[in-house]
Order: C-alpha cells, then structure tokens, then sequence
C-alpha cells in the first residue's frame, strides 16, 4: 500500500484516481514523461486544475512509486535517456 500525504481541499480526487492508473500500467523501464501524463490526464478527466498542478501530482506519485521522470517539453525531443530501472 502507497500512502501519500493528505490532498488539499482544490485538487481534483478524479484527477489524482486517473494519474494513479496511469502510472500503475505504465512500464517500470519507461521513463514517465511528465507533460505528456499531464495531457493525457486532461484529455481522460474534466478539471479546473491547472497544468502544473497536474505536473505536481504526477511528480509525487511517480517518485512514491520510484519510476524514473523524463521533464520532456512540449513540441521538443530533446529529453535526457534516463537508464533502464529494473525490479530488485
């Protein structure tokens, strides 16, 4: 069980149920690409969040699940290759 700390009363609990399946079917090897997540997000769930709070919540979860980050910039392939993580 991943236990979080407690949301503040503005986020979105749909939002924070979509990131969380998100991030449970995807790879452990495969870098989470934060702003891509993030529009995936908001293309699945009807929200006034803001994009970089829908970054923020992405960013805790993956790192409570330690899945490596890749900060990718939209329209830009020039993103750091973060190695393969294995299982231990």
């Amino acid at each position: 069980m991943t236990l979080m700390r407690e949301l503040p009363k503005d986020i979105d609990a749909d939002v924070v149920i979509e990131i969380s399946k998100l991030l449970d079917d995807s790879p452990l090897f495969v870098p989470v690409r934060v702003h891509e997540l993030a529009a995936r997000v908001r293309q699945r769930v009807k929200t006034g969040l803001p994009d970089l709070s829908i970054e923020e919540l992405i960013v805790e979860m993956a790192s409570v699940r330690q899945l490596a980050m890749a900060f990718d910039l939209p329209g830009s392939e020039n993103v750091v290759q973060i190695p393969v993580r294995y299982r231990r």
